[in-house]
């Protein structure tokens, strides 16, 4: 089952004038997160240390890059920018943990 989001129901409606706009511009981001999912896949992996937990924080790596993607002409720029958001994504899940493994060692 395909999810969702909220981005693609809002850039799916055409019924402004900049929908169009919208939905070009949507689909380009899609575009261009699809080139880079492996890298994102690597990068995740690494950080996290195993595959568990890469999807989830790839997911919000998209979620969060769609909701503030800066206009990049340059392929590289786009790919380094999304990476970074990654990796600030997979330190916060791996500070999540570990807050966790103190509180349970603790009780």
């Amino acid at each position: 089952m395909a999810t969702v989001t909220v981005f693609d129901r809002c850039f799916s409606e055409e019924t402004t004038s900049g929908g169009r706009f919208l939905q070009e511009r949507w689909t380009e981001f899609n575009a261009r997160f699809s080139r880079c999912y492996g890298l994102l896949q690597f990068v995740a992996r690494r950080i996290l240390g195993s595959s568990a937990g890469a999807e989830g924080v790839i997911e919000n790596c998209r979620v969060k890059a769609s909701q503030s993607c800066p206009e990049f002409d340059q392929e590289g720029a786009f790919r380094s920018w999304l990476v970074r958001v990654l990796i600030d994504e997979a330190l916060a899940v791996l500070r999540m943990n570990r807050a966790g493994n103190v509180k349970a060692d603790e009780s």
